[in-house]
């Protein structure tokens, strides 16, 4: 077996997430999230950009690798060091993509030679939220005899408590967020020495162009499977990118583009064939996902056949609409529109609940929180005052569960209203 194909089978063994085995609490959701997005990435690995430099000094190897997706996105970081009779691993994955203000999942696993012969295997899972703040650790220890596979799968979790573990924070905010910068600066610089080491292990994306002269995409608009982005169009009869480069908004390593002139179209990609599946008919007008108030948000399914291209301002929403692919995902059967009918529906169950019996009329603003694999959507319509002396007030809010359906035609339905809960 090649020494690179080793590494692979160690990290696969590794990284076999256990099932959840705690009760409910905060940071639940991000845990949650970390689990399932392991799997997601693991299933797009063969198909992402690798790096890998492997480096030796003495009996000491080193072997540091990082994947991205079609758009460019970190998605992984590995390394994995090994002297005379010990090996280490670090991974590193995060909710969406590797950077800061990510929910993140660091695996560390020591397997250490001992004197009979057995190896001695001990595996830490730490889960962070968004602030680079602990929110869940798994551990396991075991011994195992020799040419026993070392596969930990069946050695019992034994979860850390962290409120006894963690001290009294007396950090104060520069503090804060020099640590956290610190946190993900581990893995960034691995991938950032990777990338400026030399050119890729493999790169299925090298030599593919299809139609990405016409487009730029739209920071995080990848579908989960990392097959899809939404991408921004020039407007009709513009060819020249470099007119819409934002320099002034760029940092370091970024282009982006912004187009203030009508005309723009979004677009949803295929990322390994460069290639445009259709129009969606949102109008969002950068690459940047948020400027100030204004983003561009999008929700998909689990399963990536599914989405939700939803753009807003402060108080109001702008444009939502919602798509879905083929089953073989290989083209776009349709989009439609969501913000007016959810507008409706909304309505609707507020006049016949009288939930608001106000004369002023406020902005409609949209939040999509969830898309199902069977087409369903979840969102909030919210209805609120967005200037005068009730500035803030909220007219009414609904929650709304509507279905996407593809036959005859693509149409949604309206499956569940309520007025949605207080906070």
């Amino acid at each position: 077996m090649k020494r690179n194909q080793t590494a692979f089978l160690f990290i696969a063994l590794a990284l076999r997430l256990p099932r959840p085995l705690f009760a409910a609490s905060e940071g639940d959701d991000d845990v949650k999230t970390l689990i399932r997005r392991y799997g997601q990435v693991e299933e797009q690995l063969p198909r992402s950009v690798h790096y890998l430099k492997r480096e030796t000094s003495g009996d000491e190897t080193t072997i540091n690798q990082a994947w991205f997706n079609g758009a460019g996105d970190l998605i992984k970081v590995a390394r994995e060091q090994t002297a005379s009779g010990k090996r280490e691993l670090t991974e590193y994955f995060a909710a969406t993509k590797i950077e800061l203000w990510q929910a993140m999942f660091i695996l560390n696993r020591k397997e250490t030679a001992q004197p009979d012969g057995s190896t001695q295997v001990d595996e830490s899972r730490q889960y962070y939220n968004a602030n680079a703040e602990p929110i869940r650790e798994l551990r396991k220890s075991g011994r195992f005899k020799a040419g026993e596979s070392l596969d930990t799968v069946n050695v019992k979790n034994a979860i850390v408590d962290l409120s006894k573990k963690k001290p009294k924070d007396e950090r104060n905010d520069v503090e804060k967020a020099r640590d956290r910068n610190e946190f993900y600066n581990k893995p960034l610089a691995i991938a950032g020495a990777l990338k400026l080491s030399g050119p890729p292990e493999s790169d299925p994306f090298a030599n593919v162009t299809g139609d990405s002269e016409k487009y730029r995409l739209i920071a995080d608009s990848v579908s989960p499977d990392g097959r899809y982005a939404i991408a921004l169009g020039l407007p009709e009869g513009k060819t020249d990118w470099e007119e819409y480069r934002d320099k002034e908004i760029e940092e370091e390593g970024q282009t982006i583009y912004t187009i203030e002139e009508e005309g723009h179209q979004n677009y949803l990609v295929d990322l390994a064939t460069r290639k445009i599946l259709g129009i969606t008919g949102g109008d969002y007008f950068g690459t940047k996902q948020r400027y100030n108030h204004r983003d561009c948000t999008l929700v998909w399914s689990l399963d990536s056949k599914t989405f939700v291209e939803l753009t807003s301002d402060k108080w109001n929403y702008d444009s939502c609409r919602a798509g879905k692919m083929s089953r073989d995902g290989k083209n776009l059967v349709g989009m439609v529109e969501v913000g007016k009918y959810a507008e409706k529906v909304a309505s609707n169950y507020v006049k016949s609940h009288k939930k608001h019996s106000g004369d002023d009329e406020g902005s409609i603003a949209i939040s999509v929180s969830d898309v199902g694999n069977d087409g369903s959507i979840k969102l909030e319509v919210i209805d609120q005052i967005s200037g005068g002396e009730r500035k803030g007030d909220v007219n009414s809010a609904v929650d709304e569960q509507l279905r996407l359906r593809d036959t005859p035609n693509l149409h949604l339905e309206t499956v569940n209203v309520r007025n949605a809960p207080k906070e």
